[in-house]
């Protein structure tokens, strides 16, 4: 629905801002329910001041009333009336005018010296025009009329009818002024303490859930890194207890798979070495070396797997000139058509040298396998340390560049049918990047090609 899907654009995205919006949110409703209660109350006390003015100037009224004698003469704004019986009261029931009734039949007991049964018939504020302004009086929007009528009995049967109207009660500052100071006093400061309360909540919650999702981001390249420590709240300690117990698993786990890998892969080789040694007493030599290949590739696979495997440890690091040791392994791979030209200057850096030369190696002989003039530049940048290999081949299919680094998976599709390899190359490489904190980087460049990066911290 359309309504649904406007109603979730202005829903915040971040905690703060939800959080901030239910406070506030919350804050505003409950103010405006606790207004219902104050209004009673503040109507009762906006009328105080006409209602022991009109009491004050009733009582004279009431003690000289005479119904038999004539009308008696009332100051302005006030009506008097007699009736045989007591008029018909409005059906109001609020308690701000069970107050002021209260109050009028207190004040009237101060004034007479005795107390007098009386029943209010009317209460209410107008203006000029007498047309009701409840709410805007109450900031003093205009200026206000109290408008009372009541009834009390006299000595001779009768109920004298009184009906007066007094200004309200005034403070004499400008209503603008006073609507200022409550909006500001009972909204403005509420909303801006909402406002530090939430900042401090989510700030004391969002501090471990960072922490924990970083520990879960690091956990891709790092199985190995430090448990998270086990403080904050409650909720938080169980999520990061849960957490450390989940990274031993997957440690547990991938080491079990490692180990299994390694062991198979290893003892492999033994049948393997018994099957050359039963290869050369075969009479058939084209059988002989047919079998030969097979073997060989088999145990080149084992190799990268357990290259693989190897490729994810960090065994000595130390800090290396990488200058040198890439320039070195470009000499160990260059031919007189292939020369394999060294740009860039990086600096030292801190490596597993052995590791590192590994996937320089895999990345300089597929880029020779499949392309041509390969070159290798060095960068040094405020992001880290780049090792770019370029080359002018093929390139990778678009549709096999976010999976060409898994294990098994092959790219010759798209560069050379008739290419070998197991699909391990990319991978070793991948995982010793990964395994210095850095990456493994394949983009297709514009002139046609592959750039290989490899991305090392600082």
């Amino acid at each position: 629905m359309p309504e649904v899907r406007w109603l979730r654009r202005l829903w915040p995205r971040t905690l703060f801002g939800q959080l901030l919006l239910i406070m506030v949110s919350g804050t505003l409703v409950i103010q405006l329910m606790s207004s219902s209660i104050w209004f009673d109350v503040r109507f009762a006390q906006v009328l105080e001041a006409p209602v022991r003015l009109i009491a004050a100037r009733s009582a004279p009224l009431i003690a000289k009333a005479d119904c038999h004698a004539g009308a008696v003469q009332a100051p302005a704004h006030y009506q008097l009336r007699c009736a045989e019986a007591l008029p018909a009261q409005e059906g109001d029931e609020r308690r701000g005018r069970k107050r002021i009734e209260l109050l009028l039949h207190q004040a009237l007991k101060y004034e007479l010296g005795h107390a007098v049964d009386v029943r209010l018939m009317k209460v209410q504020l107008t203006d000029e025009l007498g047309q009701p302004i409840v709410w805007r009086s109450l900031f003093g929007l205009r200026t206000a009329q109290a408008h009372i009528q009541f009834a009390v009995p006299l000595a001779d049967g009768h109920w004298l009818t009184i009906d007066g109207q007094e200004l309200q009660g005034w403070s004499g500052e400008s209503a603008w002024a006073l609507i200022s100071d409550y909006l500001l006093r009972v909204y403005a400061l509420r909303i801006v303490a909402v406002l530090l309360v939430c900042l401090l909540a989510v700030r004391l919650c969002l501090r471990p859930l960072q922490r924990l999702a970083d520990a879960a981001r690091g956990l891709g390249s790092n199985l190995e890194q430090p448990p998270l420590a086990l403080d904050g709240p409650q909720e938080v300690r169980q999520a990061a207890q849960a957490f450390n117990a989940m990274q031993q698993r997957l440690i547990a786990m991938v080491n079990d798979k490692a180990y299994f890998l390694a062991a198979v892969s290893h003892d492999l080789r033994t049948p393997l070495t018994r099957m050359r040694l039963r290869l050369e007493r075969l009479p058939d030599d084209e059988q002989r070396e047919r079998l030969r290949q097979n073997i060989t590739q088999m145990d080149d696979m084992i190799g990268q797997v357990l290259d693989y495997l190897r490729a994810g440890e960090q065994q000595n690091l130390q800090q290396v000139d990488l200058d040198q040791l890439v320039a070195r392994q470009c000499a160990d791979l260059a031919t007189a058509s292939e020369p394999l030209p060294v740009e860039g200057q990086a600096g030292t850096v801190r490596v597993d040298a052995l590791l590192l030369q590994r996937c320089l190696q895999n990345l300089l002989v597929n880029a020779l396998r499949y392309g041509k003039d390969v070159s290798v530049t060095l960068e040094r940048a405020a992001t880290g340390v780049f090792i770019h290999i370029d080359d002018c081949g093929p390139g990778i299919a678009p549709g096999l560049m976010a999976t060409v680094t898994d294990p098994f998976v092959r790219g010759e599709g798209s560069r050379n049918q008739a290419s070998g390899g197991y699909g391990l190359g990319l991978s070793i490489a991948q995982r010793i990047a990964a395994s210095h904190g850095g990456e493994l980087l394949l983009y297709n460049r514009d002139g046609g090609g592959l750039r290989a990066s490899v991305q090392l911290p600082e």
